[in-house]
């Protein structure tokens, strides 16, 4: 059984002693969208509005709002929330949910006492942070939506909306479902005020943190963030960025790399003596410390430690002291070191070559590509997490996609790091390919069944190359990547209702022959294997004319 299981087995242990609905999720994790003030825990449920009123009453209502209290109420008395139906109906099935997997994360683990103690009512610091400040982005990815794209609102506001049955990228229904951005600007949303109110007393606990869009690298709080966090390192702190790797303006890659080559090699001081008070003696004979409890683990010295703020001197630099008229001296060990526990970016990855730039218009793959190798090559305390929005159009790339993985996690592998010199080799590459939902046209349902062999496929060849006991060279797929292909090909089997099936391919016709004519896009040339499925959906379009 892998540690993801074992973590899982005793996160459903925990669970049941408190009731058969517990999810520490719901009390430790939150997705913060500050472009229209909507939260939720994790990202199954929906989402719903954090009003002000609460707001100016309570900064952390950005995740305790009271509709998320009354839902962690119904979690204590063993009732099922409905926005967590994800989570049920997997249950239902006799699987194991997100549920017991996210409440077995160490995050959700050390933050058992504190769920405990907020009970329902109480307010509560969440461990694991998504925040979304801005819905500025380049790519009109096919799947995505105005309100999450500057690009998209741009082209809906030019042209209007899709001609599909669901309205799909419609903003007036958008705004309706307050899913929109404020009409605001930035500096004065106040969602945005508040999060950075809240910001420092959060940071004290936070484990992980993520930044999504949009697309971050376009955002400024982006990189308030990661300066905020060279300024207070936090070796606990997983920090993480959601990015497409292919920003509009280089010049803002180049600043991120720089940005995270300064995280990655920070200089501490660790050794000082401090003469308590100046007698004039010989700097020798004064006590000497290590600043920081951090550093005291750092270097494993018996010496005890001291805190910046317990030292009575304050110093200009090493040697004199700052305050005029004090002779004394201070002694410092400098090393470099990393302001976090790891940074990984996420990059949204579909498909292959021109078939994912189709999906995520305004895409380069090469440079994407180029942008990824650069970032594991020259950043140390790192990772890559692909993310493979898995839709129909996903499947006739899918092995090449893999071999992407292998080859990459074949350069990074554990003899190499080591002949790197790095003393703790980690994980570098990862991947996962959650279901897209929707739009339901541009579900992997909707296609043929004969499209169920690229999937067959991939397992086929994942099993090949399956990673050896342990995963301790970190080359090959483990045994938990494996099981979420095959899981995807049991929900590709499930069988649609004929009427939902004809509808939801006459919207595939409808939207990517729209697609192809207002960005000059050919669907048949950049996935010709996919011909057959293209006249069906045209068929179906004919019949709901």
């Amino acid at each position: 059984m892998s540690i993801y299981d074992q973590d899982a087995d005793k996160a459903q242990q925990q669970l049941d002693k408190i009731s058969p609905s517990m999810c520490y999720a719901k009390w430790s994790q939150v997705s913060m969208h500050l472009t229209n003030g909507m939260t939720h825990s994790c990202y199954h449920p929906p989402t719903h509005k954090v009003p002000l009123e609460e707001l100016e009453k309570n900064i952390t209502a950005l995740h305790n709002t009271e509709e998320k209290k009354e839902q962690r109420r119904l979690m204590l008395k063993g009732e099922r929330p409905d926005g967590c139906s994800y989570c049920w109906n997997i249950e239902d099935q006799g699987d194991r949910s997100d549920r017991i997997y996210r409440s077995g994360e160490y995050w959700a683990q050390e933050s058992r006492q504190d769920i405990m103690d907020a009970g329902a009512s109480g307010n509560i610091n969440p461990r694991y942070v998504e925040v979304n400040f801005n819905q500025a982005c380049n790519f009109k990815c096919s799947y995505c939506s105005p309100h999450l794209s500057t690009a998209w609102q741009e082209e809906i506001d030019e042209h209007g909306e899709y001609p599909t049955v669901a309205p799909h990228n419609n903003v007036d229904s958008l705004r309706n479902k307050n899913l929109m951005p404020l009409k605001v600007a930035q500096d004065d949303n106040p969602y945005v005020s508040a999060f950075w109110k809240w910001w420092p007393e959060m940071y004290k606990t936070l484990r992980v943190f993520r930044m999504t869009g949009g697309e971050p690298l376009m955002d400024k709080n982006t990189f308030k963030v990661m300066e905020y966090v060279l300024e207070n390192p936090n070796k606990d702190l997983e920090l993480s960025i959601t990015t497409n790797m292919c920003p509009v303006n280089q010049v803002l890659f180049e600043r991120f790399m720089t940005l995270i080559k300064q995280l990655d090699n920070v200089e501490h001081s660790a050794e000082v003596y401090v003469p308590d008070p100046y007698d004039g003696t010989d700097w020798q004979t004064w006590d000497h410390y290590i600043i920081g409890a951090d550093a005291k683990r750092y270097h494993n010295s018996e010496l005890p430690s001291i805190e910046r703020e317990e030292i009575k001197q304050t110093f200009l630099q090493v040697g004199q002291c700052e305050e005029q008229g004090d002779n004394s001296y201070t002694y410092e060990y400098k090393y470099n070191d990393k302001a976090y526990h790891n940074f990984s970016v996420f990059v949204s990855l579909d498909g292959w070559g021109p078939q994912a730039e189709y999906i995520r218009h305004g895409m380069d793959f090469d440079q994407v590509w180029s942008n990824v190798n650069r970032f594991l090559d020259e950043t140390h305390h790192t990772s890559i997490n692909f993310i493979n929005t898995f839709n129909c159009l996903s499947l006739p790339s899918l092995r090449e996609f893999l071999e992407g993985i292998l080859e990459l996690r074949k350069k990074w592998n554990k003899s190499i790091q080591y002949a790197l010199g790095w003393e703790v080799p980690e994980q570098r590459i990862w991947f996962d390919i959650p279901l897209l939902r929707n739009p339901a046209w541009q579900s992997i349902q909707i296609l043929p069944d004969d499209y169920q062999d690229y999937l067959v496929e991939a397992i086929q060849f994942m099993e090949q190359n399956k990673a050896n006991e342990d995963f301790v060279d970190y080359e090959g797929f483990k045994d938990f990547e494996i099981e979420k292909v095959k899981r995807n090909l049991e929900h590709m089997k499930k069988q649609l209702s004929k009427d939902k099936l004809l509808r939801d391919r006459a919207d595939f016709s409808k939207f990517f022959s729209e697609h192809d004519k207002r960005r000059g896009t050919d669907f048949l040339a950049t996935f010709p294997e996919m011909s057959q499925f293209w006249f069906m959906c045209e068929e179906a379009e004919a019949i709901y004319e």
